[in-house]
């Protein structure tokens, strides 16, 4: 790419990467989602120069086997749905939020009250492992 003068590199962060909520439960993906969003932000100054345009997409929910969320809805995007969206992204700003239900989410979030989002966000995930857990006894039982 640093011969030819041009490329694009596609980092694909989180909606964790803010600081908008904490993250219980999920504090060590949520921290390297940070850290990708701003080493993306940083080398995109460097290699900007150089013709080379470095972005972090920030998703919200898409549905995918990695975050439980089987169907595709307003909020939660199809993986299809998100790649379309991220392709007409690329090379306008280091950091952003590809989908506009994803923006919305991002907009009604740094509205509502720290605390309030946080014990939702605690209850949530912490009803999500215990889903997650009963799932586990349940497979550990049938494989014996």
């Amino acid at each position: 790419m640093l011969k030819k003068k041009k490329g694009a590199i596609v980092n694909i962060g989180s909606g964790t990467a803010d600081d908008i909520i904490s993250f219980p439960l999920c504090a060590i993906y949520a921290a390297t989602k940070a850290y990708l969003a701003m080493f993306s932000k940083s080398i995109s100054l460097e290699y900007k120069k150089n013709g080379i345009d470095i972005q972090c997409q920030v998703p919200f929910y898409v549905a995918t086997m990695m975050s439980r969320r089987r169907t595709s809805s307003l909020f939660v995007a199809s993986p299809e749905w998100y790649s379309r969206a991220s392709i007409k992204q690329n090379g306008y700003e280091p950091l952003c939020i590809p989908l506009w239900s994803h923006s919305v989410q991002w907009f009604v979030l740094r509205a509502l009250s720290g605390k309030l989002l946080d014990y939702f966000i605690f209850k949530d995930f912490l009803d999500q492992r215990r889903k997650g857990l009963a799932n586990d006894r349940i497979k550990d039982q049938v494989k014996k």
